[in-house]
């Protein structure tokens, strides 16, 4: 059995690198003895990494890039180490040796991740192989669309309407099949990101760090883009409420950066936080599955759709905690988040995130039962 797995691998993004652990865990599971590679391509996100911020000096911005450089090397072993990749292929631009390649796989797995933030190449004359316009037995597997701002076609809906089963990781993708797609309902499963299949005790944090934490102290997970205008000014709210800072990305206003880390060693360092205050998907999804409270930030207008609609937003909403979400695209006031922070422990429900875990875990178990289900019926297991 030959299956390609189609969606992010690449960059120094720990969540990138979990996610897509986290797929080729739950294929194993059905396919134990199956070749699993994934397809190699260009990025096509978009993203300003190391962009410099408006307070920070070059040499900030020199540090910024060297550790982001020096984690990519950890990272690249951790790829070599856990994936198999296919021939490159430009998703966008595919030719027919590209069609013909990835037809001899006996099934296609598309996402995790914001796989289907695009649907077409920039002249919109081409949908992109991460929707898979190809006759090829595929599903989609926790895929999500987020923020979905294209305009669909009837082309895009002929495709999703191939899949064998319709995986979709956040409610905004959901809508946006139903109500932009004309996708059925009935056709749509949601299903909690892939990285709930990987055991996060396994996950051990280097002792060198651990001897940096003191237990006496509060700590505070802090993971905002540089370009990000009030990086410096949050940061200082979140101290003078009683914080250490801590960034897993170099972070010139951080009390302490866990700059060195790889995937593994970043989903250790939950644990040990009280609060996580981010606007990374995947820290929010982490820190709720440690159990720890979650302040989320939208303030990119890229990464949200034009009502505010984020996947930020959506995986505070499954866990009850959307009260938790802020937007500052436009507003310069943090007083709303500061508040919510200096309250925390009177707004985050310890009992209902551990129910919400163990219900996204029971749930990720049974859409592999459905699946084997539907892979036997089309002959595929």
């Amino acid at each position: 059995m030959k299956i390609l797995i189609v969606t992010f691998t690449g960059g120094v993004n720990p969540g990138t690198i979990m996610q897509a652990i986290g797929v080729q865990t739950a294929f194993k599971q059905l396919y134990p003895n199956a070749h699993i590679e994934f397809l190699d391509f260009p990025d096509f996100k978009r993203g300003k990494l190391s962009v410099r911020g408006k307070n920070d000096s070059l040499w900030h911005t020199f540090l910024q890039k060297a550790f982001a450089a020096f984690r990519l090397i950890k990272y690249n072993k951790l790829r070599k180490t856990y994936f198999n990749y296919s021939p490159r292929v430009d998703m966008f631009n595919y030719d027919k040796a590209s069609i013909a390649f990835i037809k001899q796989y006996d099934l296609v797995v598309i996402g995790s991740d914001t796989i289907l933030e695009q649907g077409y190449n920039l002249d919109e004359t081409k949908i992109g192989l991460n929707w898979m316009p190809l006759f090829v037995p595929k599903l989609y597997f926790a895929a999500s669309a987020s923020p979905a701002t294209f305009n669909p076609s009837i082309d895009l809906k002929e495709v999703v309407e191939k899949a064998l089963f319709i995986g979709l990781r956040d409610n905004l993708t959901v809508q946006f099949f139903i109500n932009k797609l004309g996708i059925e309902a009935k056709r749509l499963v949601k299903q909690p990101d892939p990285s709930y299949y990987l055991d996060i005790t396994k996950f051990i944090l280097p002792q060198r760090l651990k001897n940096k934490i003191d237990s006496k102290k509060k700590y505070a997970l802090y993971n905002f883009n540089s370009d990000f205008p009030y990086r410096k000014k949050l940061a200082d709210n979140l101290k003078s409420l009683g914080y250490q800072v801590i960034s897993t990305a170099y972070n010139p206003y951080a009390d302490m950066c866990f700059d060195t880390v790889n995937a593994f060693e970043w989903a250790a360092v939950f644990p040990y936080m009280d609060i996580i205050v981010t606007e990374r998907f995947h820290d929010s999804v982490f820190g709720l599955r440690n159990c720890k409270p979650v302040v989320a930030i939208d303030w990119d207008k890229n990464r949200f759709a034009a009502e505010g609609d984020s996947k930020t937003f959506r995986i505070l909403e499954d866990y009850g905690h959307q009260h938790l979400h802020f937007n500052l695209c436009g507003s310069a006031d943090l007083t709303p988040i500061c508040t919510a922070v200096e309250n925390i422990t009177h707004l985050f429900d310890l009992k209902k995130i551990k129910e919400v875990n163990n219900i996204q875990t029971e749930s990720a178990n049974k859409i592999l039962i459905v699946l084997k289900d539907i892979l036997l019926r089309n002959n595929l297991l």
